[in-house]
């Protein structure tokens, strides 16, 4: 989101050119001018607020925004391609929640599973020119303490496509321990739990509200 300081600025530039355009075509400046400065000022900074924060996800202003709404929680699964190279098998799916929060210009993922936790770094939506849209995200994975011994903290990133209604995420990731894997998931609410344990309650809900 833009900061206050930048709105500032931005806003005492286009005075300043809006004065120096008026002297250029002979008109006079007065200080009356200037008067509601402070008051445009406030009403900028405000609008530009609440457009970043909430009002680019209204219909009519998110279809001139071409931004997906991924505000919510998904439940899905990570698909591990790692070897146990003592067992020479690999590992069931783990079931996962994604908790995404979205302003205009910045998002935030969380992915939760039983055992860890990851919080995104970076991330951005990209829009190709066919409007097919994906989710890149950086990384950085917490687990529990008590499977720090076997599972160290790690960085990665993924890649996930948005289906066109935005209710699902498909795609893959990759860490720094050198293991990639898939990913699915599917919103089941706009709600944006803080734990796995909270989204694996509301996913109980959910399941049992479904007719």
């Amino acid at each position: 989101m833009p900061t206050k300081t930048y709105l500032t600025a931005l806003f005492w530039i286009a005075v300043v050119a809006w004065a120096i355009t008026l002297l250029f075509y002979g008109e006079s400046l007065s200080a009356a001018l200037l008067k509601p400065a402070s008051l445009v000022q406030s009403i900028l900074i405000a609008v530009v607020t609440i457009f970043e924060k909430w009002a680019w996800r209204w219909p009519l202003l998110n279809a001139l925004v071409k931004r997906p709404n991924l505000i919510g929680f998904y439940e899905g699964e990570l698909r591990s391609q790692w070897i146990n190279p003592e067992t020479k098998q690999g590992i069931p799916a783990i079931p996962s929640f994604i908790v995404i929060r979205q302003t205009l210009s910045d998002i935030h993922v969380r992915l939760f599973t039983e055992q860890s936790q990851s919080g995104s770094l970076q991330g951005v939506i990209s829009r190709q020119a066919d409007e097919h849209q994906e989710l890149f995200f950086s990384y950085r994975n917490e687990p529990k303490i008590e499977h720090r011994a076997h599972s160290p903290i790690h960085y990665g990133g993924a890649k996930l496509q948005i289906s066109q209604d935005t209710k699902s995420l498909d795609g893959s990731y990759w860490t720094d321990r050198a293991t990639i894997g898939g990913m699915t998931f599917s919103r089941l609410s706009r709600e944006t739990p803080s734990s796995f344990q909270e989204a694996n309650e509301l996913a109980a809900c959910a399941a049992n509200t479904r007719p």
